[in-house]
């Protein structure tokens, strides 16, 4: 692989003016899942702790999407866990979520040829009962004004190129 400066290539002084910035105390890249989730738990903490809340700033959590809104480049469907959902939002149910029910069995065949199949054990990774199927997008959306709804200052359209630095203090 070719050399890397990361000095050079991925951090840079602040070029715009003053007026036309936005300090944010946290600032997650991704509007994905994960950058939702991490969003929404950190808003969850910091409505728990209001003197970390204020020493972040007025914007102490911005997210930043590149698509037109979080979300908005998730196409896939999926099945996920509740777990993760219940630790995230442990005073909703099932069904305030977008999902399209619990995976009740699965079956794995191993095909033979055009017109013969065997059914098999299933293997471990592909053993999802109890799990939730999901529009991924659907998902992204839903999660998405749930962080609003907490606070979460959301730039859509904004690509993160650099860390903005200014007098070795992180700005950006």
């Amino acid at each position: 692989p070719p050399p890397v400066q990361p000095d050079v290539e991925f951090i840079a002084a602040p070029t715009d003016a003053v007026d036309d910035r936005i300090e944010v105390g946290v600032a997650i890249v991704g509007g994905g899942p994960a950058g939702l989730s991490c969003a929404i738990r950190l808003m969850q903490l910091l409505g728990e702790d209001p003197v970390l809340a204020e020493l972040l700033g007025e914007v102490p959590v911005a997210l930043l999407a590149k698509g037109r809104g979080p979300g908005s480049h998730l196409l896939s469907g999926g099945i996920i866990r509740p777990s993760a959902m219940e630790l995230l939002f442990p005073e909703r149910s099932t069904a305030d979520w977008p999902n399209y029910g619990v995976v009740e069995s699965e079956a794995v065949y191993l095909m033979l040829s055009q017109k013969r199949s065997l059914r098999i054990p299933t293997p471990p990774p592909f053993r999802n009962h109890g799990s939730y199927v999901v529009s991924i997008a659907e998902l992204g959306r839903w999660m998405a004004e749930q962080a609003e709804e907490l606070g979460v200052y959301v730039l859509g359209e904004t690509s993160a190129v650099k860390l903005l630095v200014n007098n070795d203090v992180t700005v950006g």
